[in-house]
This record gives structure tokens, C-alpha cells and sequence, in this order.
């Protein structure tokens, strides 16, 4: 099996992962003057020459630790950063911290996709909002240039509803989750009964990582509930939906991760699971149970694994939400 190097490893995923959030984006025509951005946010406006302008400053401020209130949702960009990093810390992920300029590119692409009545990727030029046609471009135009980076978007919900929904989606989790995420930046805009929420991530291979991350975590309660719906889409063919929450394992230092065997047993016995295609990187394996996990009940999960040419056997458990 060919490994891709690490600098073109997520730089596939930004060009691939956003394109989950075209089917989440209706079509149909809104009025461009009506765009909103995120309070605090600094709103780009201009023709698209002035995007080459950074607009914002790098912040050294350090993720919040105030948890997000339970139900509370927000369009805000620090408290979208915070949900973020309150779903990594759930798994022993280490935090993602903000810089304004990887928040004003997030913000500038939500902002291009609501005028537009857009979604994907990519950015066209001359249209209203164009800030650069891909997300590294967007990064540059904002001062920051990042070797490698990606994208995720969404039109569901409010701001913190949508960092929350892209987590259950396995190829978006992917980046979100991991463990060589080091800045983080979200933006949010709606227009004409229309939203977008943009998340835009920045790694770094050579920083410090745990050896392992599982989603879900040993212990952790999560909804027994997905509709299964991702594009690309990681069920089969004509697999029944909806199916249970996907379940997760990445490795840290860009080792290759192999899976040999997998295996969930519940409170009836073995569940039958779907194995996610790997398209991406090598470094992870996702399963999703193939029908919707009881209510209040626990699971096990045993991974029978190749890591870096090793055998590895990961066991843990984790519980499903009344």
C-alpha cells in the first residue's frame, strides 16, 4: 500500500471533506444584500483585490475552558472554536487553538457560499465575497500561510449545532478529531433563510500527539442514533438506514493504521457493522454499526489492528444516551 506524504495528506482532505456540505446546501436564489456574519467577526465586504489585505491580527489566546452550556447554541465564532474543542477533549484530543485569520478566512468562505447560493469547496472569481479559490488561498489572502490545511462546512443549524453535526459524520470527524490539529477557525453567515458554518483547520504532523484517539472514548455517551448520510458516502450501496453512531480510531504521528478484524457486542449480542472505505489518509479506521444502537445501553468495541506494521488489539466501551 502507498503512503501519501504528510504534506499532501490533508490538503486532500480540504479538497474533498467540504464537498459533504454541498448536499447539505439547498439551491435556490437569496438576496445578496441581506448577508449577516458572525458578531465579533470582522466582515469582508470589499472588491475581491482588497481580500489580498489581511484583515486580522494571529491571536495567542488559548482555547476557552468554560464549557458550552447543554442545549445552548450560538453563531459565535469563539464559541463554535469551544464546542470544537469540547468534542476533542471528550476524547483526550489536545485542544485546538484560535488565530483571527483562520477565523476571518472561515468567516469570508460562509460569507461567499450564503451570497452565492453556493457550496463545495472552491471559490470562483469574480463573484461576490471571492476571497481565493481554495481554502489555502483564503489562508494567504488573510496573512496565514499554512502548508497544509482543510475545510469543513455545513448549512445545519445554528453556528455550535453545525461544529456538532459534522462531528457524527465520519470523513468530517476525521479532521476535526485529529490529533495534529493545531489552530482551528470558525465562521458562520445567513441570508435569505439560508446559513453556512465553516470550519477551517491547520496541522502540524511534527507536533506533539497522543499515540491513540478513539471516537467514541472509553466511557463516553453519544446518541445510538446516525442518519447515515455523508458524502462521500461511507455505506454500502444500498445499506439500510438509519445505523448507529460511527465509531473511530486514529493514530498519532501519521502511522499507517491497518484493520484486520472489528467487532461490536451490545446488551443482544454482536451487532453487525460497515467498515468505512479509507480514502484519505492511512492513519485511522472508522466502523458504523449497521442499525441504530439501543437507548441507555453499552457497547463494546474490539479492533483487531495492524499499526505501522505492528499488531495492536484495542479494547474499550462506551454507552449510548437514554
Amino acid at each position: 500500500m502507498r503512503h501519501l506524504p504528510r504534506q499532501a495528506v490533508l490538503s486532500i482532505i480540504g479538497a474533498v471533506l467540504l464537498l459533504a456540505g454541498v448536499v447539505l446546501f439547498a439551491p435556490g436564489p437569496f438576496p445578496r444584500s441581506e448577508v449577516r456574519s458572525v458578531p465579533g467577526t470582522p466582515s469582508l465586504t470589499g472588491t475581491p483585490a482588497a481580500a489580498a489585505t489581511p484583515i486580522a491580527s494571529p491571536t495567542s489566546a488559548r482555547p476557552s475552558s468554560a464549557a458550552s452550556p447543554p442545549g445552548a447554541v450560538s453563531n459565535d465564532a469563539a464559541a463554535m472554536l469551544r464546542t470544537h474543542n469540547e468534542l476533542r477533549s471528550a476524547i483526550g484530543a489536545p485542544p485546538v487553538r484560535s488565530d483571527d485569520r483562520v477565523a476571518a478566512a472561515a468567516q469570508r468562505h460562509a460569507e461567499y457560499l450564503v451570497r452565492n447560493s453556493a457550496g463545495g469547496h472552491e471559490e470562483s472569481a469574480g463573484q461576490p465575497g471571492f476571497t481565493g479559490t481554495s481554502v489555502r488561498d483564503r489562508l494567504i489572502a488573510q496573512g496565514y500561510d499554512a502548508t497544509t490545511a482543510s475545510e469543513v462546512a455545513t448549512s445545519v443549524g445554528p453556528g455550535t449545532a453545525g461544529v456538532r453535526s459534522l462531528w457524527v459524520l465520519p470523513y468530517h470527524r476525521l479532521g476535526l478529531m485529529h490529533p495534529h490539529a493545531i489552530v482551528a477557525g470558525w465562521g458562520h453567515a445567513e441570508a435569505g433563510g439560508r446559513s453556512a458554518t465553516v470550519g477551517v483547520l491547520v496541522y502540524d504532523f511534527g507536533s506533539p500527539a497522543p499515540d491513540l484517539l478513539r471516537s467514541p472514548a472509553a466511557g463516553q455517551r453519544v446518541a445510538g442514533t446516525w442518519d447515515g448520510q455523508e458524502f462521500p458516502d461511507v455505506l454500502p450501496s444500498g445499506a439500510a438506514r438509519p445505523v448507529g453512531h460511527p465509531v473511530m480510531l486514529m493514530a498519532g504521528g501519521a502511522r499507517a493504521v491497518e484493520l484486520r478484524s472489528a467487532r461490536i457486542t451490545g446488551p443482544t449480542g454482536e451487532i453487525p457493522h460497515h467498515v468505512v472505505p479509507v480514502i484519505y489518509e492511512r492513519d485511522y479506521v472508522a466502523i458504523v454499526p449497521a442499525q441504530p444502537l439501543a437507548p441507555g445501553a453499552r457497547y463494546r468495541v474490539r479492533l483487531e489492528l495492524t499499526i505501522a506494521g505492528s499488531p495492536v488489539v484495542e479494547e474499550w466501551e462506551f454507552e449510548t444516551e437514554r
